[in-house]
């Protein structure tokens, strides 16, 4: 039985993972489980799964979800708590010498060049979660690195993407909120919308699989069946096609390297079926080209861009600035920030918070 734990038990990521687990009862033991706060489904989940350790962020702390992470009995450790949280932890498993699965964006776009410099050296694999990034990890299995031509991240094409310029500046919150396709908080679904998500995918992409941005491309995909692809040198495109359902993947990544048959109804039937893609329109979404900025200057530039974001979005989410103020904040932190190269973890968290603290300082100018 391999033994898990799981940071952000709760959430959704978190509760897909149990349940692929429970479909599979004989092949997994829960060991730790983490949360942010206390809640009937995390008391039902330690009833159901009776973990060795347990912690709550806002009761425990921090070094609590690291004990998690470190327990001597873990193997894999599933990476989705919200935010900075999952950096600390992260670090720590890899550092003890534990697999790590990531859902949690922020580690790699924050961190990427740390993160991945310390998966090297304890010699652990770091399996994706995220839709887009699973399904390059799956792609790669028919190629190397170094035969890689250029990496596909594909994103989907809801009604704020078919806006004019002029109607995006009437975008309200509950526009942005409305999403068919997946199910999200506030936060990534503005991200989402802005396409800032789309190039925090980028910058992971960067770091998990050593490309270089000008090989990362982005196409928009309407149908949203193909989940990402791998261009070779050899001019073979190959693609990871499915109905969009996170269980497929933590599946996945639960089972590495081998695969089992998915017990929920999650299979796709490809009749009938059209794949289209299209080119971002860079000229309407500037977070597109941003996000690619940062990650040519790189060192603390994601980081100090993150912390902007986060400012941008939680003052829209207010009603403080429209939609296309978002990428204006996010532009001017970026231009006062002066990246440090192959920072430090303080020296990453510090320019997280300057990004916080020049996005504040701009906005309150503006008002």
């Amino acid at each position: 039985m391999k033994k898990i734990a799981i940071l952000g038990s709760t959430g959704k990521i978190g509760s897909q993972t149990l349940e692929v687990i429970r479909s599979y009862p004989n092949k997994f033991r829960i060991i730790g489980l983490a949360c942010g706060h206390q809640s009937p489904t995390f008391k039902s989940q330690i009833k159901e799964f009776k973990p060795k350790i347990i912690s709550i962020a806002e009761k425990d702390g921090e070094e609590a979800i690291v004990k998690v992470a470190t327990h001597p009995e873990v193997e894999l450790v599933i990476v989705a708590v919200v935010g900075m949280a999952g950096l600390a932890p992260t670090l720590a498993a890899i550092r003890a010498g534990k697999d790590v699965a990531l859902a949690t964006k922020e580690v790699l776009v924050i961190a990427g060049e740390l993160v991945m410099r310390e998966v090297k050296k304890h010699k652990v694999k770091l399996i994706p979660l995220d839709s887009e990034h699973s399904a390059i990890f799956q792609c790669l299995a028919t190629g190397r690195n170094k035969e890689i031509e250029e990496l596909i991240l594909t994103m989907g094409k809801g009604p704020i993407a078919k806006k004019s310029k002029s109607q995006l500046k009437r975008i309200t919150v509950k526009d942005v909120l409305k999403r068919k396709t997946w199910t999200m908080g506030k936060k990534i679904s503005v991200d989402s919308a802005t396409c800032m998500n789309k190039v925090f995918e980028v910058i992971e992409a960067h770091w998990l699989f050593g490309v270089p941005s000008e090989k990362i491309k982005i196409a928009v995909h309407p149908e949203y069946l193909c989940h990402s692809a791998v261009k070779f040198v050899d001019g073979s495109i190959i693609a990871e096609i499915g109905v969009p359902d996170m269980r497929r993947y933590l599946q996945y990544a639960l089972f590495y390297p081998q695969r089992r048959r998915l017990k929920f109804k999650s299979h796709l039937d490809l009749m009938g079926k059209k794949l289209t893609f299209e080119e971002p329109a860079w000229d309407k979404f500037p977070c597109l080209d941003l996000g690619y900025e940062s990650l040519k200057k790189g060192g603390t530039m994601p980081a100090a861009m993150h912390g902007a974001d986060t400012v941008a979005v939680e003052a829209f989410l207010q009603g403080e600035i429209g939609f296309l103020d978002i990428p204006l904040v996010i532009k001017n932190v970026m231009k006062k920030h002066k990246p440090i190269k192959r920072p430090s973890l303080d020296q990453i968290i510090q320019a997280e918070k300057e990004g916080q603290i020049l996005a504040k300082k701009y906005l309150r100018r503006k008002r």
